[in-house]
């Protein structure tokens, strides 16, 4: 059974860190921490700024691995962040993990918490404990990194800033190019909900590129001293010519080698990779977002039954069942397992 990291347990996740994967690659990039720094922080919070932690032990009561998450911004949701030990260190990971992330599952329903996403590198034995442990690939990705400057570039006709009124359009355009499935999983846009506590420490800027009213792509931009991330919704027929805008983000940034710019582009982005390699963009990554549903708490309705109410008199006429069925009254909150 997983319980709660403890500052006992200290010790043995600093050990254990260096032979775990750890599982946002952004996070990874843009804000690095140690697991066991960021253990202690969401236990002196209460969680409020760090991740949650969770502790396996063995028979003896010795820790023996620990798997670590991030709220979102939608407290009901959670970013599988690391896991320790990895395949290489340890035989019978694969069983380990199984047992840790079956158990997440199991407490994230009990916290309320109804989806858990993971981002893992594209590695079928990854991948085969994930889906053991219920979560279902959903999108695949290739991340593209650039590490030098780019030359000064004017802002294109029609991009802009993204205001609140430039929802509506962000929507619309969301749902003609982001396949059905990943409606059904995650908020969209997702960027800004999927950085959860990490948003207060990035600079984040959003564009919009439109005209006469119509969202033909979206960009959004975030950067911290160590480098820039930056994704991007375009339509199929505009991603040949969203190369001006491109270009104008870049000039935006100070990208270097000491401080690149990574983008990430789903593959059913399909022509962004050209875009991207045109400007100087080598890949860097692939990985694949996965989902868990767990147990969510959910208000139910049932029927009240009441015995021997023979004749009663309604604003209907009579009812002459010796057993009758009244309104049905919500009661105590149940579990019930989420549809996938």
């Amino acid at each position: 059974m997983i319980r709660p990291f403890g500052l006992r347990d200290v010790l043995a996740v600093r050990q254990l860190q260096p032979r775990g994967v750890a599982f946002d690659l952004r996070r990874l990039l843009l804000r690095p921490s140690w697991p066991s720094r960021a253990a202690i922080l969401g236990y002196l919070t209460r969680h409020h700024i760090g991740p949650l932690t969770y502790i396996e032990e063995n028979d003896a009561g010795r820790p023996i691995g620990f798997v670590q998450v991030w709220r979102r911004a939608n407290p009901d949701e959670w970013d599988l962040a690391y896991l320790a030990p990895s395949f290489e260190y340890e035989r019978g990971t694969a069983d380990l993990w199984l047992s840790l992330l079956t158990q997440l599952v199991r407490v994230g329903g009990e916290r309320c918490v109804s989806r858990i996403y993971a981002r893992p590198a594209e590695d079928w034995e990854i991948e085969a404990v994930l889906r053991q442990a219920g979560f279902t690939a959903v999108v695949r990705e290739e991340v593209f990194v650039l590490a030098r400057s780019s030359a000064p570039a004017p802002a294109p006709r029609g991009l802009r800033p993204v205001e609140q009124q430039d929802r509506p359009a962000l929507e619309a355009l969301y749902a003609h190019v982001v396949p059905q499935l990943l409606h059904q999983v995650e908020a969209l846009p997702p960027q800004r909900n999927a950085l959860g506590g990490l948003a207060s420490r990035l600079w984040v800027e959003e564009y919009i590129w439109a005209e006469k009213g119509r969202a033909l792509a979206h960009f959004w931009l975030c950067g911290s001293p160590r480098g820039y991330w930056l994704e991007m919704v375009v339509r199929p027929e505009c991603r040949a010519e969203s190369l001006p805008c491109l270009r104008y983000l870049l000039m935006r940034t100070q990208c270097s080698d000491v401080k690149p710019i990574y983008a990430s582009v789903p593959d059913y982005g399909v022509g962004l990779a050209w875009v991207l390699r045109t400007l100087g963009f080598e890949s860097y990554h692939r990985q694949v977002l996965m989902v868990a549903h767990t147990m969510a708490r959910a208000r139910v309705r049932r029927p009240l039954l009441a015995a021997r109410m023979e004749d009663i008199s309604t604003s209907i006429g009579r009812v002459p069942s010796s057993i009758r069925t009244l309104p049905q009254c919500p009661l105590p909150t149940d579990r019930h397992p989420m549809m996938r």
